[in-house]
């Protein structure tokens, strides 16, 4: 399973959009389990993940200035779960510095990614990143929701 994580991290890095569709199951649920931050909530779908996810955060920084998830370890491999942590090194187009810390909890199964668990910062993420822009609006605020959500995934 950690080979699935390794290719994940390989194209965010690279900025690989279809190595990371390949990666990335139809049913895809992204769990941001966090309180007052832009990305809280629960995200479910590809297209969802691709269409509205990831250019809330990838069009606030330029790829040039910043790497993400450049360093990233396995923590845990158990089954279907894969815990990793991962960092960004950079700048975001706000001027402020975007050095982040990830912890993941990724769900595989049939070598896709089917969910993601992701703890960061997220006053720095709001700060450097999206300083007051609206929040998006999560598919289910409930925190219980969120670990209902990746146990059925």
């Amino acid at each position: 399973m950690s080979k699935v994580v390794d290719r994940f991290y390989e194209a965010i890095r690279t900025g690989d959009t279809p190595t990371l569709d390949a990666v990335i199951a139809e049913d895809f649920c992204l769990i941001c389990p966090t309180q007052n931050h832009v990305l809280s909530g629960i995200y479910e779908g590809k297209r969802r993940f691709f269409e509205e996810v990831t250019p809330h955060v990838f069009g606030c920084v330029n790829p040039e200035d910043i790497t993400f998830c450049g360093e990233h370890r396995v923590i845990v491999e158990a089954g279907e779960v894969v815990v990793t942590m991962a960092q960004n090194e950079g700048l975001a187009l706000t001027g402020e510095r975007y050095d982040q810390t990830y912890l993941h909890i990724f769900k595989i199964r049939d070598g896709q990614i089917h969910a993601l668990i992701e703890g960061f910062d997220t006053a720095l993420a709001n700060l450097a990143l999206w300083g007051g822009r609206e929040p998006l609006v999560p598919d289910a605020p409930a925190a219980l929701a969120n670990v209902d959500r990746f146990q059925r995934a």
